[in-house]
């Protein structure tokens, strides 16, 4: 059975019809330049977001020194979010009585930085680094890692 088209349904379709091309030139010229404008607005919201660790990326210490942790800046969309980083990989259990190479784990959870991570790496005494650390991997403001 066919149906009958409503009187509603065949207005639309005459006035999609009688759509000038000037007005759908418009919209898509509209539609670049928004595109364009977001773009330019989130780089300059963006442009002093920064993820860095304080202080070296490797501190070297003698058995028995104390670790003294210089902590993380964190800037997301021009705000200081550092009290969101969580501490990780060895933090909870380096003794700097016992000789060895700590990996500290630094990750942030946020809608600019997604699931990021920095590396710091705490060397207590002489140790056969070669044998005992871990690959110092991070991820990159594009996703890609780095070593």
């Amino acid at each position: 059975m066919a149906r009958r088209k409503s009187e509603v349904q065949k207005a639309a379709e005459k006035a999609v019809k009688k759509t000038h091309t000037a007005t759908v030139v418009l919209a898509v010229l509209f539609f670049v330049i928004g595109c364009i404008g977001g773009v330019i607005v989130s780089m300059q919201l963006t442009k002093n977001d920064k993820f860095e660790l304080n202080g070296d990326k490797t501190v070297y210490l003698e058995i028995g020194e104390k670790y003294v942790e210089p902590g993380v800046t964190v800037v997301s969309f021009g705000k200081d979010v550092s009290d969101k980083i969580t501490k990780g990989g060895d933090y909870a259990t380096m003794d700097t009585s016992i000789e060895g190479v700590y990996q500290i784990v630094y990750k942030i959870e946020d809608f600019r930085w997604g699931d990021f991570q920095r590396v710091r790496t705490v060397v207590v005494g002489n140790p056969e680094i070669n044998d005992q650390k871990a690959p110092d991997v991070t991820h990159t403001e594009d996703g890609s890692m780095e070593g």
